[in-house]
């Protein structure tokens, strides 16, 4: 009996190697894709801003770093006794305006580099609703637990999304022509919004994906809400919560993931950094004993021939660990 579609998405012909440098903004779900490239050594780097759902705040964050529109001191404020900024997540955060204006401003000029040499970025967008704070008439990243009667909340419309993007990947084109952009829609519940409006705010993100797919070429589609709400579709792949997939739902559609973006090298150094990294996270009882040495020996030579055949992964806490010669 099958419990799933076993729908495959088509494979894309742009692939993503190792030696690409993948950067990925947005919603919580795109930090979990982050992981699992992290973790099998692509050059990856995530949210410099924090974690962002709506696609205003991804944009307004993105258009900062492109055209280095420096934080100034009417962009931060203090409350409960920390600098905070609405445009970043409440894990950014300082004791003095200096501190987070330095902070804020650093990440724009390291993100403005970043930016300008990598060859995917991935924008996952989590909700089209969004807050805007009252008195300054601006959306918001984060409400950063300010009172709920300072912000109103709205929801965002298609057709001020598609607008807002197709800006934004102009500008990203003649920053960097070499950038492809892959958007997705996470699957994560925002059960708080209601089960009904939920269904609105993912279809509207849905909607104007598609058409920003549709009209710009530099773009495209992964379907990671797809795959989890109409696949899987079975709250036996969720957390205990019901809106976050959990480890065998992101195990699946990393899955799928690599059948649309990864070629047979790709696949073949993944499957290579895998045995590599489970025996790493194997922890010895004795590092001393006949049976440890010879297991870290080996590993240590499967580790040194992937870096010697593929000099730009980086292995090096892997060698220092698998290394008996040196400890």
């Amino acid at each position: 009996m099958q419990f799933h579609l076993n729908y495959k998405p088509a494979v894309s012909l742009k692939k993503i190697i190792h030696e690409d440098h993948v950067l990925l903004i947005g919603s919580c779900f795109s930090e979990n894709i982050g992981l699992k490239l992290s973790d099998h050594k692509f050059k990856v780097d995530s949210n410099p801003f924090g974690i962002v759902f709506n696609p205003s705040s991804i944009a307004k964050g993105i258009n900062r770093i492109v055209n280095k529109n420096y934080f100034t001191d009417r962009d931060v404020l203090q409350y409960d006794g920390k600098w905070i900024s609405f445009e970043s997540h409440s894990s950014i955060s300082a004791s003095t305006k200096e501190e987070i204006l330095n902070t804020l401003n650093g990440i724009i000029d390291t993100w403005h580099e970043k930016i300008k040499s990598a060859k995917w970025l991935v924008i996952t967008f989590g909700s089209a609703y969004a807050y805007r704070h009252s008195a300054q008439n601006i959306i918001v990243s984060n409400c950063h637990k300010l009172p709920q009667s300072l912000f109103e909340k709205q929801l965002l419309e298609p057709t001020d999304i598609v607008s807002e993007q197709s800006a934004l990947l102009k500008i990203l084109h003649q920053f960097n022509a070499e950038l492809n952009v892959l958007y997705t829609v996470s699957p994560v519940k925002h059960l708080r919004d209601g089960v009904v409006e939920n269904s609105l705010s993912k279809s509207i993100l849905i909607q104007s994906v598609h058409q920003l797919v549709k009209d710009n070429k530099n773009c495209v589609y992964f379907p990671a809400y797809e795959i989890v709400s109409d696949d899987l579709r079975d709250y036996r792949f969720y957390e205990s919560d019901m809106a976050h997939p959990n480890k065998q739902a992101i195990d699946y559609v990393w899955k799928r993931f690599s059948e649309v973006y990864f070629n047979e090298v790709t696949c073949s150094i993944n499957e290579r950094v895998m045995q590599i990294q489970q025996a790493f996270n194997h922890r010895l009882f004795d590092q001393l004993s006949p049976t440890s040495i010879k297991f870290k020996k080996g590993f240590y030579e499967k580790c040194l021939a992937l870096q010697l055949e593929y000099p730009w992964l980086n292995l090096k806490k892997e060698l220092q660990y698998f290394n008996i010669y040196e400890n």
